[in-house]
């Protein structure tokens, strides 16, 4: 039986539903969902198919705002693929996201408010931009008759790998990162310069730019494909441009692959391509494309947030995930010894050099979680950290941890779902959740962090 076709209808958006989406509610009785649109706001929705009794759909035009709308700053909100939320304002984001999270999270005792830096723009210290031959433009743009393909630098539009929106400026970048994405554009999609990449036929050569702010500056990678004749030039002259204008770093990435994704053999590197962080009293230095949390400030309130989570006076805190090491090492003086765990080779190695580098008593080792599980010790005086990533804990590790002979376990949830789905095992093997904190580390979107704190009864 084929689905009934719906024309384009008014909805009133009654709440804020996954990845920041709003919910409302379609003529045939259906949830619709419609990015970036806030509860509150009345829009006129093109219903863009349905899966699992879900319409999906565009907005086509804001009939009334909300009670809270704001105007947002950018230009392309709506249109590229990052903010939802640039039409409420910073608090009113936050206590959406909370309830949506409490929601994830199933009943528990729960810290009052959101945790957070104060700032709702310029925070990230980490943007990954696409370069491409077509853009996407809004209909507005579209029925002008504007041109769609040429040379163009941005983000992805949500739901599209093959065209990018084309942006001067992101409001979610400070100053000095916006500086330095207008210079890469006029050097790289200047006419005389190879051409961007293109992902449905694999051609052209510019394919993704990569800026982070660390403590001391900017760093940038390029990720490119394979060089034609004068791209190696190409690179090397936007390289030493950039670092005439006080860039700290740059690493050029080639990539020959057909996935979309930034990554690459490195080619060359010019100036000092190491990434210096600070969070607090401890500082950290990375690799060009380690991970780190993409808000330096919020961050420094997550890691106090688990600290209180966590206690203090352990024995061993065991850093589950640990990536380059940063909740270890900041949280060392809660525990006489840090012990993490990591897949990631080049993030460990890392975390050892950052360990020593901040008179640190660590050890770490390469491996999946759930494989060396078994060989750690818990009793007395051991806690640990997990800040698994968002598919939450794998199904042998969560297991494992239910029935671990821990003092506490502090789990980090980048997605508050995963959260939910995991608690159920861990309570089944005697855990109580304690207590939970909301963190926002992304405004103007949906996501939200979760701090839990499970102990065992005395």
């Amino acid at each position: 039986m084929k689905k009934r076709r719906l024309p384009p209808f008014e909805a009133e958006i009654l709440h804020l539903g996954p990845k920041g989406v709003g919910v409302g509610t379609a003529p045939d009785g259906k949830p619709v969902h419609v990015r970036a649109t806030p509860p509150g706001a009345r829009v006129l929705v093109r219903p863009a198919g349905r899966k699992k009794g879900v319409w999906k759909g565009a907005r086509m035009a804001l009939v009334r705002p909300g009670h809270d709308h704001v105007a947002p700053p950018c230009p392309h909100f709506g249109v590229c693929g990052g903010c939802t939320l640039q039409e409420l304002p910073l608090s009113r984001q936050r206590a959406l996201k909370l309830a949506r999270a409490r929601e994830e999270v199933g009943p528990a005792p729960w810290e009052d408010g959101v945790g957070g830096a104060p700032d709702a723009y310029g925070y990230r210290n980490k943007m990954e931009l696409s370069f491409g031959t077509a853009r996407y433009l809004d209909a507005a743009r579209h029925a002008a008759g504007e041109p769609i393909d040429g040379r163009f630098l941005g983000m992805h539009a949500a739901g599209r790998f093959d065209r990018v929106v084309d942006v001067e400026r992101c409001a979610l970048m400070d100053d000095a990162a916006n500086a330095v994405l207008e210079r890469v554009r006029a050097l790289a999609l200047d006419p005389s310069a190879p051409v961007p990449w293109n992902p449905r036929t694999h051609e052209g050569f510019w394919r993704h730019l990569q800026l982070r702010r660390g403590a001391d500056g900017v760093l940038v990678a390029l990720f490119t494909a394979s060089p034609p004749a004068g791209g190696e030039a190409a690179v090397a002259a936007l390289a030493d441009d950039l670092l005439g204008r006080g860039v700290l770093g740059v690493s050029w990435y080639v990539n020959d692959g057909v996935a979309d994704v930034a990554r690459g053999e490195l080619a060359r590197t010019w100036g000092d391509p190491t990434l210096r962080m600070a969070l607090g009293e401890r500082t950290f230095e990375l690799a060009p494309l380690a991970f780190f949390q993409t808000n330096t400030a919020a961050t420094e309130v997550l890691y106090a947030t688990v600290g209180e989570a966590l206690g203090r006076g352990h024995r061993v805190l065991l850093d589950l995930y640990c990536g380059t090491g940063s909740i270890g090492i900041t949280l060392a003086d809660h525990a006489e010894e840090v012990v993490g765990i990591e897949v990631v080779a080049d993030a460990v190695e890392n975390a050892r050099v950052n360990a020593a580098a901040n008179g640190v008593s660590a050890r770490y080792r390469v491996a999946k979680v759930e494989d060396v599980l078994d060989e750690l010790a818990g009793g007395p005086g051991v806690a640990a950290v997990v800040d698994p990533p968002r598919v939450g804990l794998h199904p042998d590790v969560a297991r494992a941890l239910a029935n671990a002979p821990l003092e506490v376990l502090v789990y980090v949830a980048c997605n508050p779902a995963s959260l939910g789905r995991d608690r159920e095992v861990l309570e089944a093997g005697g855990w109580v959740l304690e207590r939970c904190w909301a963190v926002d580390l992304f405004p103007q979107t949906g996501h939200l962090e979760v701090v839990a704190r499970f102990t065992r009864p005395a």
